[in-house]
């Protein structure tokens, strides 16, 4: 304890001699004072001994949390493991998180990992872990009790806005996959599509591949699929706009007031730029980079953007390394869309900033857009502000599932992945291309009343009715397994393009992409 009273002593004199500079830092002194007295009062006078370097940190924690939703401290054991997010591979539940309100708080899951496959959303909140309150967790706590050896279960208790109770989810553990393109195919003989799921080192790199590799398979048009695409690294997304600008445009551009944090980011012209029209899907789950790149797009006319308003991350965090071998991450610029827009949501209620994504009402309408601000693109057409990417054309992924349904969705022990493993030898020795397969089988009444009588084996609780009602959704949930155990985990995906909302409408606007990009280089460029 002497040694922390010597810490609180010398805390205190450079926060006197700080304290001082200016008569306009007189009440930040007069707090600093108070801090420092109550850590002295606990220390001396609390009822049991505790861990100072804990409280402590708490206090940072708390004055970074005022600040806004993503000035965070990273403890000198936090470093490894976040790092691992950009270089490494790790096991655990797979989600792009922040600790809200006391709450682990979804930001998104990460696409093929155990969250993305038990349905978790965008704002979801873990109350519980193993039957224990998951309230005023930490950092330090978030990993050690959601990472841990793969194949290891972790029993989670959900609650999502807009539901009345609170549900459980069984998570199985497994390696979070560290590549940044989950899938590349073709969806026809003229469509490619690549779905990012997130934005790491070698981001721009693999898509670039993807592209050779699609090109050279044919591909004239572009799906490129960001959604629950909770971001990353900055530089990838700039990099992945200048593959298909072929001007000196500005991708983005940051306002902050310390030197070096405003800054534009122009494209750079090449003979390699691609010029062929692109689509771009978002939602709720869509954050930071995904936000430059889908922003940029839309305001350079370079492609059109489907799906859902996006996240709204726009701010900037510089890492400062503190030192004790920790970190503070401080918001030093605020992202701005080549149109101007700001890609930050207002954050003035914290609590809402989350949850307020589980809202029907946050989608754009005529009354909503009425109080957006308005810009302009590169050819004069309107795009909204006020946070976020409004897409051009709004398209709503439903998934309000019945309970017996989303009891076999999101069982732990994956009843569709185990009935494919009963299907794979049938399909496999029938057809030899997964064209065929996709083209010619389903699963008629026979099968799946033989699924029914499987899961009652298995003793997993559903009404019959309740399944027959989201067969079409459940019999594509199927199908992708079978495919992806035969051909490949890129027939994953494609397979289930079949009952994606999205994805399908996103393929009907390609004429209107192509529009955007008539004679689109031989405009002025956009300016800051």
């Amino acid at each position: 304890m002497k040694f922390n009273k010597y810490l609180f002593l010398v805390f205190l004199g450079a926060v006197l001699l700080w304290g001082f500079r200016s008569d306009t830092a007189k009440d930040q002194f007069q707090k600093m004072k108070t801090l420092t007295q109550i850590i002295r009062l606990v220390s001396e006078n609390y009822v049991e001994d505790v861990d100072m370097n804990d409280i402590l940190e708490g206090a940072i924690i708390g004055l970074l949390d005022k600040l806004d939703p993503h000035s965070s401290y990273i403890s000198s054991d936090q470093f490894e493991l976040i790092n691992e997010q950009f270089d490494g591979a790790f096991e655990g539940i797979g989600i792009e998180f922040n600790i809200l309100e006391g709450y682990i708080t979804v930001i998104s899951p990460i696409p093929g990992t155990p969250s993305d496959r038990a349905g978790l959303q965008t704002g979801d909140k873990i109350v519980r872990i193993n039957d224990k309150s998951a309230y005023k967790i930490t950092q330090k706590d978030v990993m050690e009790k959601l990472r841990g050896p793969k194949g290891t279960p972790v029993d989670v208790t959900i609650s999502r806005p807009g539901m009345d109770e609170d549900f459980d989810v069984t998570l199985v553990r497994d390696k979070i996959p560290i590549v940044s393109v989950m899938a590349s195919f073709m969806v026809d003989d003229e469509t490619g599509y690549i779905k990012v799921g997130r934005f790491a080192r070698a981001t721009a790199k693999e898509i670039d591949e993807s592209l050779s590799k699609l090109e050279n398979m044919g591909m004239k048009q572009l799906l490129l699929d960001l959604r629950n695409n909770g971001g990353g690294m900055m530089d990838q997304a700039i990099s992945i706009v200048d593959m298909f600008v072929s001007s000196r445009d500005t991708i983005l551009f940051t306002k902050g007031k310390i030197s070096g944090s405003t800054e534009v980011y122009r494209a750079r012209k090449s003979s390699l730029d691609k010029d062929y029209p692109v689509v771009v899907l978002i939602n709720r789950g869509s954050a930071s980079a995904s936000e430059i790149v889908s922003g940029a797009f839309q305001d350079l006319d370079r492609g059109l953007v489907v799906g859902e308003t996006s996240f709204g991350k726009g701010l900037v965090q510089r890492q400062y390394p503190l030192r004790d071998g920790s970190a503070a991450r401080i918001t030093i610029a605020r992202y701005y869309t080549p149109s101007g827009r700001l890609i930050q949501r207002p954050y003035e209620d914290i609590g809402d900033y989350y949850t307020d994504l589980g809202k029907d009402s946050r989608e754009a309408t005529d009354s909503t857009l009425a109080e957006k601000p308005i810009f302009t693109t590169k050819k004069g057409r309107n795009v909204y502000g006020g946070g976020g990417i409004t897409p051009d054309i709004f398209s709503e992924m439903n998934l309000d599932f019945n309970e017996s349904t989303r009891e076999i969705l999101f069982h732990p022990d994956r009843p569709t992945f185990q009935f494919a493993g009963e299907l794979k030898n049938e399909i496999e020795g029938k057809y030899k291309t997964f064209e065929d397969f996709t083209t010619s089988y389903q699963l008629k009444n026979k099968q799946r009343n033989k699924f029914f009588l499987w899961l009652k084996n298995q003793e997993i609780d559903f009404e019959t009715e309740e399944l027959e009602e989201n067969w079409a959704y459940i019999e594509n949930r199927i199908l992708a397994n079978v495919a992806s155990s035969i051909w490949g985990k890129e027939f994953l995906y494609k397979k289930l393009l079949d009952t994606d909302k999205q994805a399908q409408k996103a393929l009907l606007h390609f004429d209107e992409a192509k529009e955007l990009i008539g004679a689109l280089y031989s405009q002025d460029p956009v300016s800051e």
